[in-house]
């Protein structure tokens, strides 16, 4: 053990936290509500706050939060999400699906607590302790318990300093990745102009006038063989976010499970449209060979050699407020007659050309920054594994 640093309880280091007593609030009196969907996972803070008054308070809304303190989602499906609370100027009531760590500020420095939270270490001490199978969730109790070591208050702001630092290049990066995603947006609309209001007046056609359009299908998940020791990459409609799809998330399938299911093989080039679900109407451009699930259809550019993948990638993307208008309610599905209704502008194949080179040079680039993303998250995990390993 390094000299300084101690085994500890993390709650024998917190201040109490207090509920709400909603007796003699006026019913008028307004609070801000942390509920369990108002923390991003990936962004690690809350992105938004529901107004609610002493009427209309769910039964959840318990624990008043202040600035500093550290949420530690302990239910699903919000499990293990983590954040500090900024600096706010009103009341603010979480939900008691969060534990509530408030530190002894002369004890242990509060970012210190989150980076702990967000250890290998502690992801491995918390997973065996989860109760329900089909919703896990922990206990308070259960965070609190987690022992590890302390380094002296000095040492511990000088580690969040380091770690902080490693987040914000990370961050920096990753807010250049979207400017140069709204870059690439923005030269297809200058070139092309809305494809939907069509300002510029190009000849007009549908998608299923020019283009081989179709949807993929899952293999039987009970037999083995169409899975087991699989090498044809297969995919879901949750990889359509409006992206070009260099890699996919693991999952394959056997030549066996390719002809015995409605799954294709589709070519680099081929671009994608989820029909369902939270990703409706979004897209995704093939870089390599991959078959889809029944959820995605397919749009095979290559069929027809007047067009270019890049232009019919970005200008499938430019059509999504027409899926936000299937239907009345909040679930929306289309289907392959509805794909091959969609608008198609037919600019001149040179046009198109051009822009695909420019988009190539602005991938170029954005692999460069994903490169160095990749360096530095490897470097922030050695580190986070240094200090809480």
């Amino acid at each position: 053990m390094k000299e300084g640093w101690k085994t500890v309880r993390l709650g024998d280091l917190l201040q109490e936290t207090e509920n709400i007593k909603w007796k003699g609030i006026n019913p008028n009196t307004e609070f801000k509500y942390v509920d369990l969907t108002s923390v991003d996972r990936e962004l690690k803070k809350i992105i938004e706050v529901e107004a609610i008054t002493k009427g209309n308070a769910p039964s959840r809304a318990k624990t008043i939060v202040k600035e500093d303190d550290i949420l530690f989602g302990t239910t699903r499906p919000t499990l293990k999400r983590v954040c500090v609370v900024p600096k706010i100027s009103e009341t603010h009531l979480c939900s008691s699906g969060f534990c509530v760590l408030r530190a002894q500020p002369n004890v242990i420095n509060h970012l210190y607590i989150f980076y702990s939270l967000l250890s290998n270490r502690f992801y491995k001490y918390i997973e065996p302790l989860q109760i329900g199978a089909a919703y896990p969730a922990v206990s308070d109790k259960t965070v609190k318990n987690y022992t590890f070591l302390l380094p002296p208050l000095s040492e511990q702001k000088s580690i969040v300093k380091e770690l902080d630092l490693l987040n914000l290049i990370i961050s920096k990066k990753k807010e250049q990745l979207k400017e140069l995603d709204s870059l690439e947006q923005a030269i297809f609309y200058d070139m092309f102009g809305d494809p939907v209001d069509n300002e510029k007046g190009w000849e007009m056609k549908t998608y299923g006038e020019k283009f081989d359009i179709g949807s993929g299908g899952t293999p039987s998940k009970t037999v083995d063989e169409y899975w087991e020791n699989g090498n044809i990459p297969w995919i879901g409609s949750n990889l359509c976010q409006n992206s070009i799809l260099y890699e996919t998330d693991g999952k394959y399938i056997t030549e066996e499970g390719l002809n015995n299911s409605s799954a294709k093989l589709l070519n680099k080039g081929t671009v994608l449209v989820a029909l369902v679900g939270a990703t409706i109407g979004k897209v995704a451009l093939l870089k390599s060979e991959t078959s889809t699930n029944q959820n995605i259809a397919f749009i095979k550019v290559e069929s027809n050699k007047d067009f270019n993948p890049y232009f019919v990638f970005y200008n499938t993307m430019g059509l999504h407020d027409l899926f936000m208008n299937i239907g009345q309610g909040k679930f929306k599905m289309a289907n392959l007659s509805f794909i091959r209704k969609l608008p198609l502008i037919l600019p001149p194949l040179s046009l198109q050309q051009s822009f695909a080179s420019k988009i190539e040079e602005i991938e170029n680039i954005k692999s460069r920054i994903n490169g160095s993303i990749a360096d530095t998250e490897q470097l922030l995990n050695a580190t986070m594994d240094k200090y809480f390993g």
